[in-house]
């Protein structure tokens, strides 16, 4: 049974004064229309994914900030609407890209990419340039064509600037008297003019071909039927092939671009059964998850070995080396990067020269496949031993120095103290950090990228890929590198990585001892 002087919680919005309430509603009021009016641009341009979504968001967000009993999901409103936007649904739409064709091949869909190959000219006959002037007649306007093999000038009956294709017939004219208008109109009005079809009297065709110029360009292809085109200069007939999502003729010359269509399960298949792809996706994923916990292995043991010494009573100044050791982490890392890049260059680097001097040898540190993988390693443990550094001594200064003092009773040395008393110690706080240090390192882009760009190369390769690329490495050269970016693929790729990544933070979570409720 309660207290009877327990006071429950309740929110002290109502003890708001008029004027903070009207405030209050009319900010809600205009926020609701601001997002309403994007909702309903968005469906205006079919765009009906983000426009229901955004509705439903102005739904939900009104719903909360009106009604008084919605009033504690005001402080997780903007956390949930954060972590919808900017987490789950990039997780979704690459999810969902990943079963379609979308590249820089098949960006458009089936209707954009007709008319675009609709919109395609080609020169016929002499392809003389006709040039043009643009008058303003009574309102409308009226276009000039000057024959560029005789002094004939042709001018177009009145026309106003249209937004689909028109045909202008032109007749001879000795002289044409109106205002000529300046090139800064032509070019305000350029799309509409691309429109225009002047027909000359023996039936030739011209259409805009610059911004002073008509030519005989003609459309390149023409609609014989819904899933059909046929070229006007070949009389080749193009059928949209669904499975590629591409126009395509019967000797399977295909036209670009083509349009988005879904594709299934078709990348994920030729990631693990396309031979040019799946032994460089399977070193590419043994290399990842081998550089991950060397990058661990090798930071986390040097950083800790320099924190032991620093420790090290008997040592004078360790303020000083401290401050050095630390000195690395200050250094914006792709500064780093690229002095090692320097010092690692065969011809003019100065690890080459001194290893010239002493052994007589001169490594190829980036055309090697393992050793740029050796450089990437050694680089990568100078990058991130200072964190590990930073950790072990501070966690060196919780360890009673009572432990040390017994152990020494006893008869034991430094080592014996560092395997039985200092490692376990240090091991067990530190393993969260560790497996976090793993998932950061599996996605460590910058270092491979401005140290070796993944090379050397992988001979066979298809697309191609590198012997020192990671798998975020190998997903970014799909998608935003090559002659075809293919989006698509990319995302499978980084799926992959998603899952990877997603069973690294289960196991952190149940090495931090957070309860997952079901």
């Amino acid at each position: 049974m309660a207290n009877a002087n327990t006071i429950p919680f309740v929110p002290e919005s109502g003890a708001q004064s008029p004027a903070s309430k009207i405030f209050h509603l009319l900010s809600l009021g205009l926020f609701t229309l601001a997002l309403l009016w994007v909702s309903v641009q968005m469906l205006a341009a079919k765009e009906w994914v983000f426009g229901v979504l955004v509705l439903m968001f102005t739904a939900i967000n009104f719903y909360v900030f009106f009604l008084e009993k919605a009033y504690v999901w005001r402080y997780v409103l903007p956390a949930i609407s954060g972590v919808i936007i900017f987490v789950v649904f990039p997780i979704i739409y690459t999810f969902g890209l990943s079963f379609t064709n979308y590249s820089t091949a098949n960006l458009l869909s089936f209707p954009q990419s007709k008319q675009y190959l609709q919109n395609l000219t080609y020169l016929k006959d002499s392809g003389e340039e006709y040039d043009f002037n643009l008058y303003e007649e009574n309102g409308a306007f009226v276009i000039t064509l000057q024959d560029p093999k005789s002094d004939i000038l042709y001018v177009s009956n009145v026309f106003n600037m249209p937004d689909a294709p028109i045909e202008l017939n032109v007749s001879v004219i000795q002289e044409f008297q109106g205002t000529k208008l300046p090139l800064k109109t032509v070019i305000q009005n350029r799309t509409a003019l691309d429109f225009i079809t002047a027909v000359l009297p023996d039936g030739t065709q011209l259409s805009k071909a610059g911004l002073r110029t008509f030519m005989s360009r003609f459309q390149r292809y023409k609609t014989i039927g819904d899933k059909e085109i046929q070229s006007n200069e070949t009389g080749v007939i193009y059928r949209a092939i669904d499975e590629t999502g591409f126009f395509t003729s019967d000797e399977g010359k295909q036209l670009t671009p083509g349009y988005t269509v879904p594709y299934g399960f078709k990348n994920y298949l030729k990631i693990l059964t396309n031979k040019g792809m799946f032994e460089p996706f399977i070193g590419i994923f043994a290399w990842t998850i081998v550089f991950s916990l060397l990058s661990v292995v090798l930071t986390l043991g040097l950083g800790m070995m320099l924190a032991n010494i620093v420790q090290w009573e008997p040592i004078k100044g360790r303020g000083i080396f401290q401050t050095l050791l630390i000195l690395p982490y200050a250094i914006p890392a792709f500064i780093s990067i690229q002095v090692f890049k320097g010092l690692f260059n065969p011809n003019f680097g100065e690890i080459n020269k001194i290893l010239e001097f002493i052994f007589n040898m001169s490594p190829q540190w980036f055309q090697d496949p393992f050793l740029a993988k050796s450089m990437i390693l050694m680089v990568n443990t100078w990058l991130g031993y200072p964190y590990m550094f930073i950790l072990c001594l501070g966690l060196l200064q919780s360890i009673p120095k009572d432990l040390y003092e017994a152990s020494a009773l006893e008869g034991s040395g430094p080592v014996s103290n560092f395997f039985k008393i200092t490692l376990p110690l240090l091991i067990k706080p530190l393993l969260p950090l560790l497996i976090a240090s793993f998932a950061f390192n599996f996605n460590n882009f910058v270092v491979i990228q401005l140290l070796t760009e993944g090379g050397p190369v992988i001979l066979g390769s298809s697309p191609e890929a590198g012997h020192t690329d990671l798998l975020v490495n190998y997903a970014y050269g799909l998608a935003f590198t090559g002659d075809r970016q293919d989006f698509a693929l990319a995302s499978a790729v980084s799926t992959f990585i998603f899952m990877m990544v997603g069973m690294i933070a289960l196991v952190y979570l149940k090495f931090a001892k957070i309860e997952i409720k079901r």
